[in-house]
């Protein structure tokens, strides 16, 4: 009876731990998921979660060995479980290797068809690889399944940038930003995407010709952009690309400022 006690106790703790990782996870405190997941592998090594949330921590981390041994370790552990496929494709296409991702991927579409983790990893490598009608199709359905996962729609808004519909990009956002219980990291890039797609809207809007017309709803979009960059800091999350957004802004309002100087208010 104590045996089956101790089991028992042991068990909990690791899913305790486990979840409360993926917690430190959707939050992108990486340091504090590793140190969670690694307690709860400590009580079953064989854990799925911990082994799938401690590969994802490692390759957000940039330590793809690290990342690649636990997914591994994942497939080992079950070679039924579609993630450790999808984690070991994120391996992959971290390395460079879109071809072999897309066939881990394609093993883990044997096992469930329609895992949403893997429709999510095929959406992107249909985007990267320039596949943007495909990748809308995976993620159009997706957001219809799941229409309170404002990562879909992140990747939607992706979508529509590459094909230079700006403005339903931003349609697409900000619809994702009112959804609750959106991780740290998705509602930062959220947040970083906006301003992405806000810059491009105000290309070759300025007029000199038409400057009281055209300059002041650039301004305001370029304010905007401004905005939603410091509302992807504050979450915490630290974007590696945050200050290439901020020069694109920074460069955009100098031209617009160039063609259309602002007015001095005269005094009275």
């Amino acid at each position: 009876m104590k045996l089956l006690w101790l089991v028992l106790l042991l068990g909990c703790s690791a899913d305790h731990y486990a979840g409360k990782g993926q917690t430190a996870l959707d939050q992108h405190q990486l340091a504090e998921a590793e140190g969670q997941f690694r307690k709860a592998l400590s009580r079953d090594p064989d854990h799925m979660d911990a082994l799938s949330g401690l590969g994802w921590t490692y390759l957000l981390a940039g330590q793809t060995e690290a990342a690649k041994g636990s997914f591994e370790r994942c497939a080992m552990v079950s070679d039924r479980n579609p993630d450790c496929f999808r984690g070991l494709a994120g391996v992959s296409s971290a390395l460079g290797n879109p071809r072999e991702a897309r066939r881990l991927l394609n093993e883990g579409l044997l096992i469930d068809e329609y895992h949403p983790g893997i429709q999510s990893s095929l959406a992107l490598l249909d985007l990267v690889s320039g596949e943007t009608d495909a990748a809308a199709r995976r993620y159009e359905a997706l957001i219809q399944r799941f229409p309170d996962k404002a990562e879909y729609q992140l990747g939607f808004a992706e979508v529509r940038i590459r094909q230079d519909k700006h403005m339903d990009a931003l349609d697409v956002i900000e619809q994702a930003l009112t959804l609750s219980d959106t991780p740290a990291r998705t509602r930062a890039i959220l947040f970083q995407t906006q301003a992405r797609a806000l810059v491009s809207v105000t290309a070759d809007r300025v007029s000199e010709e038409r400057c009281a017309e055209t300059a002041p709803q650039v301004r305001i979009w370029l304010d905007v952009a401004k905005k939603s960059v410091e509302q992807a800091r504050e979450t915490g999350v630290s974007l590696p690309d945050i200050h290439v957004v901020r020069r694109l802004i920074k460069r955009q309002r100098a031209r617009v400022d160039e063609k259309c100087p602002k007015q001095e208010k005269s005094s009275e």
